[in-house]
């Protein structure tokens, strides 16, 4: 093991006991609430994994299922699946390049787009509500050290290590 690695795990037992088991308590109900929500804004007639990739798609239109898997940190086949679900109820059409016809490029259908309006639109006036009494410093905060948190979250399942002990 690195220095590193100790230098890390010493800090992580460092915390209090109390302190990540409340931090896991607010993650729970952060999670059930952001559940509660999906599923509200989802409730379109599609699964929370088809938001997703829609929205995934909407962001980088013409996209590969390869590329879309690892953006959505899903495997291939299960990517494939979800693609071909979207498919099969027009949200989603594949184009095969001229240039290149053994890929596939996914793009949304005007259905697609229409669904994507309407999660964006409920999710983005769900976050201004919930948000509302934060001030913009509080704002800026909160979303620095969100994304921080993502992105140590993020590090921490890719470079897969074991968990402390």
């Amino acid at each position: 093991m690195h220095a590193v690695d100790h230098l890390t795990i010493s800090k992580i037992l460092s915390m209090k006991k109390t302190y990540i088991q409340k931090f896991r308590e607010v993650l729970r109900i952060f999670d059930r609430e952001l559940f509660l929500q999906n599923n509200a804004s989802c409730c379109n007639g599609i699964s929370l994994a088809q938001c997703h990739t829609l929205l995934e798609i909407e962001k980088n239109n013409e996209i590969s299922v390869s590329d879309l898997a690892r953006n959505l940190s899903l495997d291939k086949s299960t990517v494939s699946r979800t693609v071909d679900g979207l498919v099969n109820i027009n949200m989603v059409d594949r184009v095969i390049p001229k240039e290149n016809r053994r890929l596939a490029l996914i793009n949304l259908t005007g259905s697609g787009q229409e669904i994507c309006s309407t999660i964006n639109y409920t999710n983005d006036s769900y976050i201004r509500e919930v948000l509302n009494d934060f001030t913009n410093e509080e704002r800026d905060e909160f979303m620095s050290l969100f994304t921080k948190l993502c992105s140590n979250m993020e590090a921490y399942r890719t470079q897969k290590k074991e968990p402390p002990h």
